[in-house]
């Protein structure tokens, strides 16, 4: 169960396959990824997280909205209202909203759309951090050195996520 002080990453596959404990070996991480998860699951299964109050919630959620044809004002609105009650049941949790990352050449469009509302959206409430640009190729895609189905990552890609973040994860010295 996550504890106070935990850093919890939560999210969909991307989170999942991370293995934080190995990135941020001096972090009491928990993992709250589970492949396929959209944000109404986080929705339904964040209580699972607010009740340990932990320290940081790193959040990224999607994708998987994105692929079942959720509409863009629902997944910000299912966005928001997963940070206002992390917020609400967890006050002094901090809250980082992850931008999503690209995606196959087709989705590209989609995701830099729901990435701008998805800032804009939780600014006031959690801080954002702008992840899709790091991972993005020449043809709008996410880049062949980072994954080989277009949407996954290989370890390198999720080491360049760790650079990305590291300045804002609590490590215990």
């Amino acid at each position: 169960p996550v504890q106070t002080g935990d850093t919890v990453f939560l999210g969909d596959s991307l989170s999942e396959f991370g293995t934080w404990h190995a990135l941020f070996p001096d972090t009491p991480v928990r993992n709250r990824g589970i492949s396929g998860d959209d944000t109404a699951g986080v929705l339904a299964r964040l209580d699972e997280v607010t009740e340990g109050e932990p320290a940081q919630v790193f959040l990224m959620i999607g994708t998987n909205d994105l692929t079942h044809g959720i509409a863009e004002d629902e997944i910000v609105a299912n966005v928001e209202r997963i940070v206002s009650t992390i917020k609400a049941e967890s006050p002094a949790t901090e809250v980082f909203v992850q931008s999503l990352l690209p995606r196959a050449e087709g989705f590209g469009e989609r995701v830099e759309s729901l990435n701008r509302a998805l800032r804009s959206a939780v600014a006031d409430d959690a801080t954002w951090i702008e992840l899709y640009p790091l991972f993005l190729d020449d043809d709008g895609s996410i880049a062949d050195r980072f994954s080989n189905d277009e949407l996954h990552l290989f370890g390198n890609g999720y080491l360049l996520w760790r650079d990305a973040i590291q300045p804002h994860v609590n490590q215990r010295a």
